[in-house]
């Protein structure tokens, strides 16, 4: 909040200086016109706002995921927070805060035009004691930029998702321009011609001769994310699985809170069952991808055709998976993984499912989705995933949804074509 704060109170002093310049500068020797509009990350929280009177600019939203997640910011559930007088920040405050939060996620059933219906609390499946602080002070500012920006461009597309899309202009307190410029994803895949030597294309390698395609999953929680300790019992029933289902993992370890017993780990390496690097690209994923759900890490996963296993934190993580697992059928969710409100029940496909969140159970999920994976369920998964994939492709290609929508958006930022 205070890195927030701080780059909200920095922005004013950069836009103030720029605007002072004149109509051009230079740059690195070349002419710049100045700021003529700002195009803000919704997630910021509407910095460019508390100082509008100082550069009276156009101000455009920016969402770096679906227009599902952003949608979620305009539900029911969402309300309350929006009540909190953020006024004080001593510890008792906080702690008063967070139970508040913590006991009024609900069992309701919450229905986001797009998206299955779904408990209030499968919003948050993990509980983190600094989110609902976090999303106290957050969320007011993301409403509040959201209802006065002049246009929006969201990174998914049309395709994808067309309901939510098409809901989404009419979901705030006023209407919205909404653009569907799709993902920012790299399309290519890296050359590994050269990377014979490294210890991923080995592994990989070795999986291959040994099991065959589609003999390896790839784990990545993202730079952030991580299960909590209290959650690592269930972690390590998850990954004591994969072995046991006849396929071989790699776990990058990317996170600086990644923490896991070294003797558990030096086990899998011994019996060349794992390798644990600290980052990896994530096309070295062969079979399925178990992930915290970020958007940046299912649409890469997308586009190279790789279905999905999910553990889902928090953000616009648990649509996500909504939408890929759910809707699309590309992937499988792990619910016995649940923490806080939502280790209680989940609504799936009509059905209420017990979350017991025990070892035994979390385990047993975990089998059966392997099982599932390796035969029909998971053949139709990978066409599924490859379709989709295909689809986010074609929208990026040259007049596609996605590229007509990115030139659409360029022409009210002012720019040229």
């Amino acid at each position: 909040m205070e890195m927030l704060d701080f780059l909200e109170l920095s922005f004013k002093l950069w836009i103030t200086s720029e605007l002072q310049l004149g109509s051009v500068i230079q740059v690195d020797g070349r002419p710049v016109d100045a700021p003529s509009v700002i195009m803000e990350d919704v997630f910021n929280g509407g910095m460019s706002l508390s100082c509008k009177n100082e550069h009276n600019l156009p101000i455009v939203g920016w969402w770096l995921a679906t227009s599902a997640s952003l949608m979620t910011k305009a539900a029911d559930v969402l309300v309350q927070l929006n009540k909190i007088n953020f006024i004080s920040t001593t510890f008792d405050w906080v702690l008063n805060i967070s139970s508040q939060l913590l006991q009024n996620a609900s069992d309701r059933l919450i229905n986001i035009p797009g998206l299955p219906p779904h408990r209030e609390w499968e919003l948050n499946p993990q509980y983190f004691p600094f989110m609902p602080l976090f999303m106290a002070y957050l969320v007011p500012r993301v409403t509040r930029i959201i209802n006065e920006v002049d246009a929006i461009a969201c990174c998914t597309t049309l395709e994808m998702e067309p309901v939510c899309a098409a809901s989404l202009s009419s979901s705030f307190e006023y209407p919205i321009e909404s653009f569907f410029i799709g993902p920012a994803v790299d399309l290519a895949s890296p050359n590994h011609e050269n990377d014979s030597d490294s210890l991923v294309t080995q592994f990989l390698n070795r999986a291959y001769a040994e099991k065959g395609a589609h003999s390896v999953i790839y784990i990545a929680f993202g730079t952030v994310f991580f299960p909590s300790s209290g959650s690592i019992p269930h972690l390590m029933a998850i990954l004591d699985e994969i072995p046991k289902a006849g396929l071989k993992f790699i776990f990058s370890l990317s996170s600086a809170s990644a923490k896991l017993e070294k003797a558990w780990m030096d086990a899998h390496i011994a019996a060349g069952n794992a390798i644990f690097p600290h980052w990896t690209n994530q096309t070295a994923a062969t079979h399925y991808f178990l992930s915290h759900g970020g958007w940046s890490s299912c649409t890469e996963a997308l586009v190279r055709g790789v279905p999905m296993i999910f553990w889902p934190f928090t953000g616009d993580q648990p649509v996500n998976s909504m939408q890929i697992a759910e809707i699309h059928d590309c992937g499988f969710e792990l619910l016995q993984i649940r923490t806080g409100p939502a280790k209680s029940k989940a609504y799936q496909n009509g059905t209420e499912i017990e979350i017991a969140g025990t070892d035994d159970a979390v385990r047993g999920e975990m089998k059966q989705i392997l099982d599932m994976s390796k035969g029909a369920r998971g053949e139709q998964q990978r066409m599924n995933t490859r379709r989709l994939g295909r689809t986010i492709r074609d929208s990026l290609s040259p007049g596609g949804s996605g590229d007509l929508a990115l030139e659409d958006f360029g022409a009210v930022l002012g720019l040229a074509h």
